[in-house]
């Protein structure tokens, strides 16, 4: 929590720390919160990332009052983010709840852990850092129990540093999968170089400090490798024959997904998420998302 405070402070100084803790304690639960309530509490999960504030209190989904316990899936002992870590039972999610196991792995291969472990997993933020999402997306299932449940928060492009930059394609993505990429790639570097808006990501420094940090990205793991938007994530879900059961996106920067674990000999049928014209994206904040008029 010190190493997040001390981030909005270096890059936004004490306006900044109010503004966040400002937005937080009026922060909206988000639409699809009582759905989440009522498919996690007391289940046992496991967050890729994290811990995150999302989930917390005072957060959009505050799902880590409702859990019977959560372990966690971090790729190294320090990041950026939350500093030095440690593997065991530590991960602290819930000042009432024991903490939960802390893994040191990659999520994209979750070797430490049994098929069919976990009622849920939950991951905020943190999929746009991953080189080949659906490697990590076929191992989180893989690990989820039959109909388990996912909830994934993704960053939408118009409202980030990602915003100059084109949406990630669907073949792409498969792309990755079918070559193995891992995250040592640095395929996108160039885009990102060009393209990267640093007056949205003050942390990033002068272009020069952005690039040296950039090509170290295995070991600091702060690129965004792809680029969201609500459409993209529907994609993924259905390629991943998941059960889309809700989306949503909500201010100031993300895309909500609840998607259930299909049952093997089954296929999941997401028609009225897939549509161009579904409900969710008329009422989605961010313009690129919204269905443009029929021409008369």
């Amino acid at each position: 929590m010190i190493t997040k405070v001390w981030c909005v402070y270096r890059s936004r100084g004490i306006a900044g720390i109010l503004a966040e803790v400002g937005y937080r304690l009026t922060a909206k639960r988000a639409k699809c919160f009582p759905l989440c309530k009522e498919l996690l509490s007391e289940g046992v999960g496991l967050e890729i990332g994290g811990p995150s504030g999302v989930f917390r209190g005072l957060g959009i989904l505050p799902i880590y009052r409702l859990v019977q316990s959560l372990d966690n899936c971090n790729f190294s002992n320090q990041t950026v983010w939350d500093g030095t870590i440690a593997k065991g039972m530590t991960f602290q999610y819930d000042a009432r709840r024991q903490p939960g196991r802390q893994y040191m792995c990659e999520a994209a291969d979750l070797k430490p852990i049994p098929d069919r472990s976990y009622d849920f997993i939950i991951s905020s933020h943190a999929i746009e850092h991953m080189a080949n999402p659906l490697r990590a997306l076929s191992e989180w299932i893989r690990v989820l129990k039959d109909e388990g449940i996912l909830v994934l928060v993704v960053p939408h492009k118009d409202a980030t540093f990602d915003h100059r930059r084109p949406v990630t394609s669907l073949d792409h993505l498969l792309e990755d999968l079918h070559n193995g990429t891992n995250e040592n790639d640095l395929t996108h570097l160039p885009e990102i170089l060009e393209l990267h808006d640093l007056g949205r990501d003050h942390l990033a420094g002068t272009p020069e400090e952005f690039k040296r940090r950039s090509e170290k990205n295995a070991e600091n793991r702060c690129l965004h490798h792809h680029v969201f938007d609500a459409k993209l994530v529907v994609k993924i879900l259905m390629q991943m024959n998941l059960q889309i059961l809700a989306m949503e996106c909500m201010w100031p920067l993300h895309i909500i997904a609840i998607a259930r674990k299909v049952p093997p000999g089954r296929l999941s049928n997401n028609e009225a998420f897939a549509d161009d014209r579904a409900e969710f994206l008329y009422q989605s904040p961010f313009a690129s998302d919204r269905p443009k008029p029929k021409v008369v």
